[in-house]
């Protein structure tokens, strides 16, 4: 880790009491990175080590800080945080150390969560609202989201919790993003890896999934689109197991996502879906029976 992570870390002790040093951190992170823990949890681990060498409870220090926050106001890496959402997706998951994941929002936005099994919490029900107590912030290729571990607890609320609507936009796919097709993802955590290495948890056991991301215009404005497993095999007809039979009988695993292009570059369809900041998260997707005139669109496309 770098110096500026060791700083980080002896701060965040100072804030909580406990005197340390640089070398004791930097001791306690190269003896975890002998067992492949790094980044962001290498770190909870060494503050929550020397907090309780120095004779601090984490949990018993921040229960009680509920003080509820908006979803837009989720600007920190690493901090406790209250929030009053109501779950508007629950995503599959095939990580047996992950009890559930999705989206939760309110009328500020919408923000990934991930439920640790090892929280032993009850899993929430979609279309429900609830205030989550005790969350832990985390950022993650720009984007925040949210984590739900031991010290979190979950009350479901009576009032409903207004989301931001659900949007519609229509174009034509004019980019089919890196990161479509057949991917693998980390097995603790379902983040997206590469060559086996996930920045969280290090050199992990893999596991396959199906995505698209793609960029619809148009003409005036563009939208970036991410569909699951499941909204692709709908549009595409490719499932899990086809994709992983397209990239053996290919030798290649960018098959997929070539053949996804080829299906998909240039059609203008109708999406409906909730929306991240960055991303349209997709609920559905169709074809239009008749394309938009746009000579817009068409210089759009002709220019990727």
């Amino acid at each position: 880790m770098s110096n500026s992570d060791v700083a980080d870390i002896q701060a965040i002790l100072k804030d909580i009491g406990v005197t340390t040093t640089p070398e004791q951190i930097t001791v306690r992170l190269d003896s975890l990175k002998q067992f492949k823990v790094t980044g962001n949890e290498a770190k909870r681990s060494v503050i929550r080590l020397l907090a309780e060498s120095a004779g601090i409870d984490l949990s018993a220090l921040y229960k009680g800080n509920y003080t509820p926050i908006h979803v837009a106001d989720v600007k920190e890496d690493g901090k406790w945080v209250t929030l009053r959402v109501k779950v508007v997706q629950i995503w599959d998951n095939a990580s047996n150390k992950i009890t559930q994941t999705g989206l939760i929002g309110d009328e500020t936005g919408l923000i990934k969560y991930t439920m640790w099994e090892s929280a032993n919490l009850q899993p929430m029900v979609e279309g429900r609202s609830y205030e989550i107590r005790n969350a832990v912030t985390n950022l993650y290729i720009e984007k925040f989201q949210i984590k739900l571990n031991k010290n979190t607890a979950i009350v479901q609320l009576k009032e409903d919790v207004n989301v931001r609507q659900e949007e519609e936009f229509t174009g034509a796919i004019v980019s089919i993003q890196s990161g479509t097709g057949l991917i693998k993802r980390c097995s603790e955590c379902n983040r997206q890896i590469k060559n086996g290495i996930c920045g969280e948890h290090g050199k992990v056991e893999d596991i396959f999934d199906l995505r698209i991301k793609a960029v619809l215009d148009n003409g005036k404005e563009i939208r970036e689109l991410l569909l699951d497993a499941e909204q692709t095999f709908k549009l595409t007809g490719i499932d899990l197991a086809r994709a992983k039979e397209m990239a053996i009988a290919a030798l290649d695993q960018n098959a997929v996502a070539q053949a996804i292009r080829d299906m998909l570059m240039g059609k203008y369809y109708h999406t409906k879906g909730n929306s991240t900041g960055r991303y349209l998260i997709v609920k559905s997707i169709a074809p239009l029976t008749t394309a938009l005139n746009s000579d817009a669109i068409l210089a759009s496309v002709e220019a990727i």
